[in-house]
């Protein structure tokens, strides 16, 4: 009522451009003022794009809310209303969508990752990529960028289980056709990076 006695009328011109809001109010006496505003956003133009939710759908089986927002800025994906990722935002969008998940990664006792792995044979980081690259271990992901697991069984396949522990013993990593190398320096500890190298 107090508004009513005061107002006359609001006018109200969309730019579709812009995507601004541009209002004339009329006071009562005839005095105007112009304002201008963001367009609010409708609820379709806010909801968390479909390749974003396919994302948190295949990780959050395994993966915590915090590593899938790392891989959603990774790979360049927004929340609907167009802002970074992060732990609170994936699980918001988790309970909004009704998908199970995790604030922090469950541990499988089925796959591990690269650093791990290197952790369980006591070797390098680089020593584990080695045998991958060799195509004696392999590697897998849920989605690009995410963290790279290989499967805990496979350690303990021949050859790879000779060429580590043949490692460890002469500090040369010899793969097939009894090709060399110097790994002294793999010894190292490196916790290296999981999504190195990752193929899109």
């Amino acid at each position: 009522m107090i508004f009513r006695t005061v107002l006359e009328e609001i006018i109200v011109r969309s730019d579709e451009a812009t995507g601004t809001l541009h209002l004339t109010v009329h006071w009562k006496g005839g005095a105007h003022t112009q304002l201008e505003m963001q367009r609010p956003r409708s609820a379709t133009e806010c909801a968390t794009p479909m390749e974003a939710l396919d994302i948190i759908r295949r990780m959050s089986v395994r993966h915590g809310d915090d590593q899938i927002a790392s891989v959603l800025n990774r790979l360049g994906h927004s929340t609907g209303k167009g802002k970074r990722w992060n732990q609170i935002r994936v699980a918001t969008a988790r309970r909004n969508h009704s998908i199970a998940g995790q604030k922090r990664a469950l541990p499988d006792p089925d796959r591990i990752s690269l650093t791990e792995a290197a952790r369980i044979c006591r070797v390098s980081h680089r020593s584990i990529e080695r045998l991958v690259e060799a195509g004696l271990l392999e590697r897998e992901q849920v989605t690009p960028r995410a963290p790279w697991q290989i499967r805990r069984t496979d350690l303990n396949t021949e050859p790879v289980r000779s060429i580590i522990d043949r490692l460890r013993l002469t500090g040369k990593l010899i793969l097939r056709g009894g090709c060399t190398e110097n790994q002294i320096t793999l010894f190292t500890e490196n916790e290296g990076d999981d999504n190195a190298g990752h193929h899109e």
